[in-house]
């Protein structure tokens, strides 16, 4: 790897972390708009058990429904553990395990999860990463 590919490739890591880091700050946080500042306009998820979500607004719109129907939920750990990034052409591959914990409503009892996450990214114009397809199963 020359100096300049390393350079790049550094550059681009830590971007990736930013996200990372936004990724988890913002899922600790429920807050369902900071997340969304690190997904694509056309973001794709594909939740284990469900249908796949395609666009922001409509995940966001879902992720409130779901929030009303289930008051008390949160999220109380989530550690994300990064495995593998190849990065190739202006998008990133990655995948790795997850493990979290959450009261599924108020008053109820912690629950442990423990997930694989597989995610591609897409960089953006301004150097920054966004998720464009992400998908986990526990």
């Amino acid at each position: 790897m020359s100096t300049e590919t390393a350079s790049v490739y550094t550059q681009n890591m830590r971007e990736i972390e930013k996200l990372h880091s936004l990724d988890v700050a913002a899922t600790l946080s429920g807050d369902q708009a900071l997340l969304s500042t690190g997904w694509t306009d056309d973001i794709v998820i594909l939740g284990q058990g469900e249908d796949a979500a395609v666009g922001k607004q409509a995940i966001l719109d879902a992720r409130t429904r779901r929030s009303a129907a289930m008051p008390g939920f949160r999220v109380a750990s989530y550690v994300p553990e990064i495995k593998n990034v190849t990065i190739a052409d202006g998008w990133a591959f990655e995948w790795g395990l997850f493990t979290a914990s959450y009261v599924p409503a108020a008053g109820g009892d912690e629950a442990q999860i423990r997930g694989k996450l597989l995610r591609v990214l897409a960089k953006q114009a301004d150097g920054s990463w966004k998720v464009a397809i992400g998908m986990w199963n526990t």
